[in-house]
């Protein structure tokens, strides 16, 4: 029994119209059982939800991993690590090549980046260099142990060093790529000092002559440094090169190339000049003279005040100071310079008749001398030529000592071949048997008298 909506009258289960008022009853009863049945349908759809769900959630997060070991595997498997490398050489990404090739122990800049990809392209040639990378990574990836390999050139060279590193998210071998490097080395004729771009940064280095000094390691390739150097002769610009393939096993030399002038003097006028006497003055520094000698080097940017100076028969004759403007400076600059040779002549002509007017009494006492030391050695009897030797020189004491010793076996008499005087000073030029048993020139240093009768050996040398 019911009530109907309207009236309230009591209907009985079933009936469609109230009895009562007349009120259609079936709308509201199919509603209510249709609303029980939506909502047990409801109940069983959310039954079957919750049974489904889960198994959707487990196989979304199934896809998204294998989604995530995908893309792990395109950029973190050894064949796209390679992939990298390969793709930094081939498209001369040099910031993206630094970054692979940097090492705790050693930088690599921008500068020898560009150097190693173009001397990859050079000397191993981009499709060697892919199929090679990708053999070695091939031959890595089969074997169990941390082994290496290494990519070279042409000629041999070793250019990329491959190896295993550990592994990545633990599915990955990590593959790491080095570039062997060599220490430029170069040596220098003179005090230098060096500035250069290294590691993107200013650098300086200081190198002493005649020794072998190293502007640091490199990877390889083919480098031309921008530099500048200095010198006691000045500041030059220009470029430091080196280049691997010229290179040893654990070094590559150095070679410059600066903008600067080396100077080759020629004599004029110097016949009677000794010419072991000859100083070159080029602004405020003295060079002995040797014919062909290249003097320098020297900025191209300064004048150069050039002058000579030597002596004939021990007195000292100069040139006429000659001035090079930068003009005229060139990597090899002749320069002639001129003796006043007829003044020279003069004076040789004068000396020469002095000094034969005694040259008989110096021929009389190197007779003497040679019979003294001979007999004094002899005997061992300093006494019988201490007369022959001035007191207390160097001389004097390695003679007595020579003498005590019996060092010296036998004295020929010198064949004088010149004779220059100085006051009471002569020098005396002759050829001899030397002390190593060879005949060739000896000097003399003699001293005596206002009237050369009175001689004293004071220097001797070979």
């Amino acid at each position: 029994m019911r009530k109907c909506p309207k009236c309230g009258g009591n209907v009985r289960d079933g009936q469609r119209k109230c009895g009562h008022c007349g009120h259609q009853l079936k709308q509201e009863e199919d509603t209510k059982t249709m609303t029980r049945s939506s909502k047990d349908n409801v109940i069983a759809t959310n039954i079957r939800a919750r049974k489904i769900i889960p198994w959707g959630i487990a196989f979304f997060i199934i896809i998204l991993l294998i989604i995530i070991f995908f893309l792990l595997k395109n950029f973190n498997s050894p064949e796209a690590q390679s992939e990298i490398l390969i793709n930094a050489v081939d498209n001369n990404d040099t910031q993206k090549l630094s970054t692979i090739l940097s090492t705790q122990n050693n930088s690599v800049d921008n500068n020898e980046a560009t150097a190693y990809i173009q001397y990859i392209r050079d000397e191993v040639g981009m499709k060697n260099f892919v199929k090679d990378v990708n053999q070695k990574i091939k031959k890595l990836n089969e074997s169990d142990t941390k082994e290496s390999n290494y990519v070279t050139a042409k000629n041999g060279e070793n250019v990329l060093r491959i190896s295993k590193n550990g592994r990545r998210y633990m599915f990955f071998d990590n593959m790491s790529f080095t570039a062997p490097t060599k220490e430029a080395i170069i040596k220098t004729k003179y005090d230098t000092k060096y500035k250069f771009k290294s590691d993107d940064k200013q650098k300086i280095v200081v190198a002493e002559k005649n020794k072998t000094t190293s502007l640091g390691k490199y990877i390889p390739g083919n480098y031309t440094l921008d530099s500048k150097k200095e010198t006691d002769n000045g500041q030059f610009e220009g470029q430091l090169k080196f280049n691997f393939n010229n290179s040893n096993n654990e070094t590559v030399d150095v070679h410059e190339d600066f903008n600067e002038a080396y100077i080759q003097v020629e004599l004029d006028g110097a016949s009677e000049i000794d010419k072991d006497s000859v100083k070159v003055k080029i602004n405020d520094k003295t060079y002995d003279y040797a014919k062909s000698k290249e003097i320098g080097p020297y900025p191209k940017t300064k004048d150069l005040t050039i002058s000579a100076e030597g002596q004939a028969k021990k007195k000292t004759f100069k040139t006429a100071e000659t001035v090079v403007k930068t003009d005229n400076l060139k990597d090899k600059t002749k320069v002639t310079l001129t003796f006043d040779d007829d003044e020279i002549q003069d004076y040789v002509d004068k000396k020469e008749k002095e000094e034969n007017s005694f040259r008989n009494k110096v021929a009389n006492f190197f007779g003497n001398y040679t019979s003294a030391i001979n007999m004094a050695h002899s005997q061992s009897d300093f006494s019988l030529v201490s007369s022959y030797l001035k007191k207390d020189t160097d001389n004097y004491k390695s003679t007595k000592s020579g003498v005590k010793s019996n060092r010296m076996s036998y004295l020929q008499q010198p064949q004088i071949t010149d004779i220059v005087k100085q006051g009471n000073i002569f020098y005396v030029t002759a050829q001899a048997l030397k002390e190593n048993g060879q005949y060739g020139k000896v000097d003399y240093q003699l001293e005596s008298d206002d009237s050369a009768n009175d001689f004293k050996v004071v220097k001797y040398s070979e």
